[in-house]
């Protein structure tokens, strides 16, 4: 048996302007735009934001978050403007909750005994709490 994954290009390809993609836009968690904004800061400077230029990071990073929720065709309000303070530091933590996570969907996947999460699943470090996203191709 072989687990298998798609690619995250593919998996975050959504097409917003559809019915059915707006109605999942209201209960869509803003991780999911973040996310699409921190890969494009990664294409873009070869890095992730750094504490060192917080002041260069943050504006390039609010530069980034309209350009890309734009081009997905959503308001750039579905990502307030207080994110830019969760982008400039790695919380070991959430990367072993994160991981954990992973490994349980892999288990799943070998075992069939479960169904594995469906595309994305988001885990907020302040807040401590975790969600699963159904979105992406099917």
């Amino acid at each position: 048996q072989r687990v298998t994954f798609c690619q995250l290009k593919e998996a975050l390809a959504v097409d917003w302007s559809g019915e059915k993609a707006k109605a999942a836009l209201r209960r869509t968690a803003p991780d999911y735009f973040l996310l699409q904004v921190l890969l494009q800061f990664r294409t873009d400077n070869a890095r992730d934001p750094s504490p060192q230029n917080y002041a260069q990071d943050s504006k390039a990073l609010l530069q980034i978050r309209r350009h890309v929720l734009e081009g997905l065709g959503v308001g750039a309000d579905l990502l307030p403007d207080d994110f830019v303070s969760y982008c400039f530091s790695e919380m070991a933590p959430v990367c072993a909750v994160v991981g954990g996570v992973l490994g349980q969907e892999v288990v799943k996947a070998l075992s069939q005994r479960d169904p594995p999460h469906n595309n994305f699943f988001f885990f907020d470090g302040i807040k401590g709490t975790g969600i699963v996203e159904c979105l992406g191709p099917s």
